[in-house]
């Protein structure tokens, strides 16, 4: 009799999991994405005043964000928030004005010892995000690409490696979540982050509202201190601006700042491009020489399309930790 209990007990408890659904992943719903989130705080304050996205957003969400300035955050090669010289920490601003900073290697866009505005680098707003909303300081660029059997199966959302291959572009935005970093090796070298942060369609932009974006409302849109259009021009005027000022003697423009741009869209279809600064005679075939942009109500909205050509590539989660 006992035995025939134990085997009923049996029998009910495994007809019991056969009828649970397995667990999977659901993708996010693109309608009613939209809420107001610390992350998104911190990381649309870093735009400059009168950025669409930033005001798609605030018209929204009601959050009322305000750019720290106003002409938003300049790059400034291996800037961080959390430098220290001597014991001391160095803050990347001067907060509602620009800091400046002497750089200390020579890149494409910046010369050693050299005076340029201060800001951040890719990885250095990222982890400033993290850093306001409380979260732990996110692995280096390399480390979360090549330490695979660390990260692969816990935090590698997509990568490079067979197995764990994207979904089309037009619906990779519905498998990701707000922060997911998208972490590129880019084949011209050097290593690139930017952080998932939702759709067009997400803000509330239509085909009649963008229509030059009409076949790309629920492409992946990308947060990131890096190349762009605006920027040079932008902080020469802010330097005109301060003529007066001795601190910005010889201080030189940087090539970017935070920006929002598109991944996945072919650039063909740009309806427009920019030649990238500090090249002269650009090759008409070459696409690094550009940006790649769509017109987004005054807004360079550019197209970061090198991840179809990067060495290695990963889509980053943190988990854990939220």
């Amino acid at each position: 009799m006992r035995l025939m209990k134990r085997l009923t007990a049996l029998m009910l408890a495994l007809l019991t999991l056969c009828s649970v659904p397995a667990m999977a992943e659901e993708p996010r719903e693109a309608e009613g994405f939209l809420e107001q989130d610390p992350l998104l705080d911190a990381a649309f304050s870093m735009l400059e005043e009168g950025n669409p996205i930033l005001e798609a957003y605030n018209a929204l969400t009601d959050a009322n964000v305000e750019p720290h300035f106003p002409y938003g955050l300049p790059y400034f090669f291996g800037g961080t928030y959390d430098f220290k010289f001597k014991d001391e920490l160095l803050l990347f601003s001067r907060e509602p004005e620009y800091a400046k900073r002497s750089c200390w290697e020579t890149t494409k866009f910046y010369r050693k010892n050299q005076q340029y505005l201060y800001g951040l680098d890719c990885s250095g707003y990222t982890r400033w995000i993290f850093n306001e909303v409380g979260w732990p300081k996110h692995p280096t660029l390399s480390g979360m690409i090549n330490e695979y059997g660390k990260y692969a199966k816990k935090n590698h959302v997509y990568s490079h490696r067979a197995g764990k291959e994207m979904p089309p572009y037009e619906e990779l935005a519905a498998t990701l979540e707000l922060g997911d970093l998208l972490v590129v090796k880019p084949a011209e070298g050097g290593r690139h982050v930017m952080m998932f942060i939702g759709t067009l369609r997400d803000y509330g932009f239509t085909a009649e509202t963008a229509p030059e974006l009409a076949d790309y409302l629920d492409y992946t849109l990308v947060i990131h201190c890096g190349p762009n259009p605006m920027y040079g021009p932008r902080m020469q005027k802010y330097l005109d601006e301060h003529a007066d000022d001795s601190y910005y003697d010889g201080v030189n423009i940087p090539n970017g700042g935070v920006c929002v741009s598109l991944i996945g869209v072919p650039i063909e279809a740009a309806t427009y491009k920019v030649q990238v600064e500090n090249i002269s005679e650009p090759e008409e075939d070459n696409p690094m020489h550009y940006y790649h942009c769509f017109d987004l109500n005054g807004y360079p909205l550019t197209i970061w399309w090198e991840l179809d050509t990067a060495t290695s590539f990963c889509w980053f989660r943190i988990n854990g930790i939220k």
